[in-house]
């Protein structure tokens, strides 16, 4: 059931990627790129498992991000990308901090919702500023690095697979470091490490067809 989900999950999530592109142009993506970052923080949260390994349920609303950067990369250039990249870093950083804000209500006698709001928003602070340092750093390689394999080859799939591949390298290797270094052995470490890459790595295959999808739509800014 775990697989089909996630499959399904998988398809809609780059569907609708390349959907608000269509419809919206680069609005439309920074949009997107500002959702997509708020579910994947809440979605981070659950934690499940698939093949027998266990995975952050926010693997997959976080590899439609990576695809939203590579699509404005390939169609507007680094400087477009960059934008929604701090657009997104920032929508990320209200959030987290209004829902901070909003925990410190005082709940009612007869409220019930306190106690799991309080699982879902408040975030171990070194898990929070984990997620964000390695956010906007690895995006931003992802860009640069898009940009750079662009002028170099050319060639859609390649600058989309290896900028990715290596910029979730560096997001993996930063959120596990600042999240959980002297809390868990390093033995857990680097199986949690391993298997965050495997499972971003297929993502990351998997999305190669919808860029090649948003490169053939005529950018709605041409269309007007």
């Amino acid at each position: 059931m775990n697989l089909l989900i996630s499959i399904s999950y998988l398809l809609i999530s780059f569907f609708l990627t390349i959907l608000c592109y269509k419809k919206f142009g680069k609005i439309g993506l920074y949009i997107w790129m500002c959702i997509s970052i708020i579910i994947c923080n809440i979605q981070t949260i659950k934690i499940s498992e698939l093949f027998g390994f266990v995975i952050s349920l926010g693997n997959i609303s976080y590899g439609s991000i990576f695809l939203t950067t590579d699509i404005l990369s390939e169609k507007y250039g680094e400087k477009e990308a960059t934008k929604a990249i701090n657009l997104s870093f920032c929508s990320m950083l209200v959030f987290t901090l209004f829902m901070w804000i909003f925990l410190k209500y005082e709940p009612s006698s007869v409220d019930t919702s306190q106690k799991a709001l309080e699982t879902i928003f408040n975030y171990i602070p070194r898990i929070t500023i984990g997620s964000m340092v390695a956010y906007y750093i690895s995006q931003n390689i992802d860009t640069r690095i898009y940009q750079f394999l662009k002028k170099k080859y050319n060639r859609i799939w390649i600058s989309n697979n290896i900028s990715t591949f290596i910029s979730q390298i560096f997001d993996t290797l930063l959120f596990v470091t600042i999240s959980f270094f002297g809390t868990i052995s390093n033995h857990d470490m680097i199986e949690l490490i391993f298997t965050m890459i495997l499972f971003k790595f297929i993502i990351a295959i998997l999305d190669t067809p919808f860029i090649y999808i948003a490169s053939k739509f005529k950018r709605v800014e041409e269309l007007k």
